[in-house]
């Protein structure tokens, strides 16, 4: 049971998270208005017709599965007179943050070891109903830390999916650590695979992060356990394979309704989105590479003429060389009719990733590069300093996240060992997947606001000081291995 300190604790940092979210969303009530994913457009779609689509200028209802379904459909809910006010995404947002720094506090009660450390000669179990309020400093700031994060409070004031993605993030952390040793097992597989699929359903790469959750808890839960006997060992074999079958099952059904969705409404068996291929060939085209190889005066790529180029794609052969060697005269306005009777929402997505894997091809080695530049793009504590965003805000988010990164490495050192047990498998492998997608499609530092509570559960390790002569119980050392 939860204690009276946890309880009040916990009811302040909601309160918190109201006003603060509330008042960056409130304020930011006019920025709402701009739809540059299309989030709105298909959300006033499905409320309007019950189809989730978007309405051609003609005023035909077209299907698509140009984005995830779930945060649209969750925007239809909100119309009013068949159009979404900015209030309802600003307190539709508000909302989602103040759950997310819930649930990164009550996972925090569960993950963070109590008063931020280990404590001598012993094994120290985080448990809800046996903490002081010392003992909440840690899950406490990890909450505060997700309150006021720049990235975090800066897409909660556009149509995008970031907010709802990391509330879901919180909630698996949550999950996984409370209750993945508490409850049967089958019930924990069947919760952990709804919640992972609602997170596939507002962002697709999430389903390569399940499996490699799944997948990575089952070797642990297997080998950790090679020491004991053969009939143990084959029991343990069966225990770990159940629930992970469970939760794989859970998001076969949830992705398979999606791809029959598509089937019958697009034409094909789309089983994430029709937008893929646009994102990959936008981190890999002649003109980016050509921008890594010579750079720019600012620092930052413009992709004018890519976009010119991409609006040509039906001029010529965006597979060929020659095709992006060529100096278009402005971007395309209209298109052939003949063009846009033939050409499919699926057929666009997959010349857009024909066209990617061929320059993949013709530059193996600057792909590699881009690789890298993509993940540092990804986790760089410092925002592009774009145009109208001031300089002395770039400095203080960046100084801000240079700041958290230093907390989360020495969070990890003093954890250690600790950090590679089952209890931080949905954080290690959340930081993983995040980097392996995003080194290869288009990435941005707004990619990264999923794993900002991973961050911040570890940075909040780090908040005492550390202690000397630290030896391991042998339960530790057990969950070390195993998890």
């Amino acid at each position: 049971m939860l204690n009276s300190s946890v309880v009040q604790v916990g009811l302040l940092l909601v309160v918190c998270a109201l006003f603060v979210r509330g008042a960056v969303c409130w304020r930011s009530l006019d920025q709402y208005a701009a739809d540059p994913d299309a989030y709105r457009a298909i959300a006033e779609t499905v409320g309007v017709t019950g189809m989730f689509g978007l309405t051609a200028a003609s005023g035909e209802i077209v299907a698509t599965a140009f984005r995830p379904p779930l945060y649209p459909t969750l925007l239809s809910l909100f119309l009013v007179d068949q159009h979404l006010p900015n209030a309802a995404v600003a307190s539709l947002h508000t909302l989602l943050g103040a759950v997310a720094v819930l649930f990164t506090y009550l996972a925090g009660l569960s993950m963070l070891p109590r008063d931020g450390g280990i404590r001598q000669g012993t094994a120290v179990r985080a448990t809800t109903g046996h903490r002081g309020l010392t003992g909440l400093w840690g899950p406490s700031l990890a909450a505060i830390l997700v309150l006021i994060d720049p990235l975090l409070l800066k897409q909660s004031t556009v149509v995008m999916t970031e907010t709802f993605a990391t509330t879901l993030v919180c909630i698996v952390f949550w999950w996984w650590a409370a209750y993945r040793t508490r409850i049967n097992g089958l019930v924990f597989a069947v919760v952990l695979g709804g919640v992972l699929s609602l997170a596939f359903l507002v962002r697709p790469t999430f389903i390569a992060w399940a499996i490699l959750l799944v997948s990575t808890s089952f070797l642990f839960e297997v080998f950790g356990f090679a020491h004991f006997s053969k009939l143990a060992w084959k029991q343990r074999l069966i225990n770990a394979a159940m629930p992970s079958l469970v939760v794989l099952s859970v998001l076969f059904v949830v992705v398979g309704g999606w791809v029959w969705r598509n089937v019958r409404s697009v034409g094909h068996p789309v089983w994430a989105t029709t937008h893929g291929g646009y994102t990959l060939l936008l981190g890999n085209n002649p003109s980016f590479y050509d921008y890594l190889q010579s750079g720019s005066k600012d620092g930052t790529w413009d992709s004018a003429s890519f976009q010119v180029a991409y609006s040509h794609r039906y001029d010529g052969d965006p597979r060929n060389e020659e095709f992006w060697q060529r100096r278009w005269e402005g971007p395309r306005r209209v298109q052939d009719p003949a063009v846009i009777k033939t050409v499919t929402e699926h057929s666009d997505d997959l010349l857009a990733y024909e066209s990617a894997k061929a320059v993949i091809g013709r530059q193996p080695a600057m792909f590699l590069w881009a690789a890298g530049v993509r993940i540092c793009r990804l986790w760089s504590p410092f925002p592009h300093a774009l145009d109208g965003r001031a300089s002395w805000l770039v400095a203080m988010v960046g100084i801000y996240s240079c700041g958290l990164y230093v907390a989360m490495f020495v969070g990890c050192y003093r954890l250690r060992s600790n950090l590679w047990t089952s209890n931080w498998l949905p954080v290690l492998t959340l930081f993983v997947t995040l980097t392996a997608v995003h080194a290869v499609y288009w990435s941005n530092i707004r990619m990264r606001a999923p794993a900002i509570p991973a961050i911040a559960l570890l940075a909040a390790c780090a908040i005492s000081p550390p202690r000397v002569g630290i030896h391991r119980s042998s339960d530790m050392e057990r969950d070390a291995v195993c998890g």
